[in-house]
């Protein structure tokens, strides 16, 4: 009989954790699981570590020749046989109940394709030095998906049916260092997302990894996946004038002098509508967005700190009763 769950894996070199990573998955309380690893060619240690383990539940495939991580998720996920498919890189870890908790909430919550979790940091030694917070529902969380991966790759479980091909990992050569970013963040459009506020993975940070040694090939892809992930979401094509003139409307603090002109506003009054019919209430349910949105639009046309034109200032105004008007049919 098929597993619930398959938690896939693919590592290259990975000997320093990897064992740390896989005692994890069988330290589950929830035993209805298989664990997929793809080997991608090591030529350290890890094909010894995987050959100590005999455990029925655990596969292990190796690929003759090295390939980027989304080729092996891919290749794991075409292996999988769970309803539901998790997620763990060999240098993290999964806590105890994970598996238990996210499982149960896709099965309560049959309409949700994705849900990760809040997580921990740990520094090579596994000890813990920072939190990734979670509780996030699905208007906020697929909301966030757009621009940035507010959850952490070892985090996510998803529905196996979603990650069927061609709807699986990006193999272009364009992502390959926000393959899991340019995944999640269609996986979540296509259905609810939801991040829970409970802290079930270890996410470890090292100088060997992949986040750490291609940080600039990181920040130029993920511009890429946010153009497709606002296109997707609005029917809307963003330059990068309006990336910047987002940017600076949603980082902008109370007090904070800003720059805004009015081509600036011009550029939000056309993103923002469309964001507003993108993530509207009877998809993801109730969400605080549009009256943050309406407030901070309303404030920046009274702002008495900082360079705004009254040129827009005054559309900041219609802006600001547009969102509202929104909101009030949005319910």
């Amino acid at each position: 009989m098929p597993p619930t769950v398959s938690v896939i894996m693919s590592v290259y070199n990975g000997e320093r954790f990897l064992r740390t990573a896989i005692d994890s998955v069988l330290a589950q309380t929830f035993g209805d699981w298989e664990l997929i690893v793809i080997d991608d060619a090591s030529t350290d240690s890890t094909p010894d570590i995987l050959a100590t383990y005999r455990d029925p539940r655990i596969r292990i495939l190796r690929n003759q020749r090295n390939s980027k991580q989304a080729v092996c998720l891919n290749r794991a996920i075409a292996a999988a046989s769970g309803r539901y498919i998790a997620c763990l890189d060999a240098d993290d870890v999964s806590l105890p109940d994970r598996l238990a908790k996210q499982v149960s909430y896709l099965e309560t919550h049959p309409d949700v394709t994705l849900v990760a979790s809040a997580a921990h940091f740990i520094d090579e030694g596994g000890s813990r030095f920072d939190f990734r917070a979670g509780g996030f529902g699905s208007c906020i969380a697929n909301f966030m998906f757009t621009w940035i991966c507010p959850t952490i790759h070892s985090s996510n479980v998803f529905r196996a049916e979603a990650a069927r091909p061609p709807n699986g990992y990006n193999e272009d050569p364009r992502y390959w260092w926000t393959d899991d970013f340019e995944f999640v963040s269609r996986i979540a459009f296509y259905g609810r997302a939801h991040v829970l506020p409970d802290p079930l993975v270890e996410y470890r940070i090292h100088t060997s990894s992949v986040s750490a040694k291609n940080l600039k090939e990181q920040l130029l892809q993920h511009v890429l996946i946010v153009r497709a992930n606002v296109k997707r979401a609005t029917g809307i094509e963003v330059d990068d004038l309006t990336l910047l003139a987002w940017e600076r409307f949603r980082e902008t603090k109370a007090g904070v002098p800003v720059a805004f002109e009015s081509e600036d506003v011009k550029r939000l009054s056309v993103l923002i509508p469309g964001l507003l019919r993108g993530f509207k209430h009877d998809r993801y349910g109730p969400c605080v967005l549009p009256w943050y949105w309406a407030k901070h639009a309303l404030a920046l046309a009274t702002l008495r700190r900082g360079t705004i034109s009254i040129g827009a200032r005054a559309q900041f105004l219609v802006l600001a009763l547009k969102i509202a008007m929104y909101k009030l049919i949005w319910h």
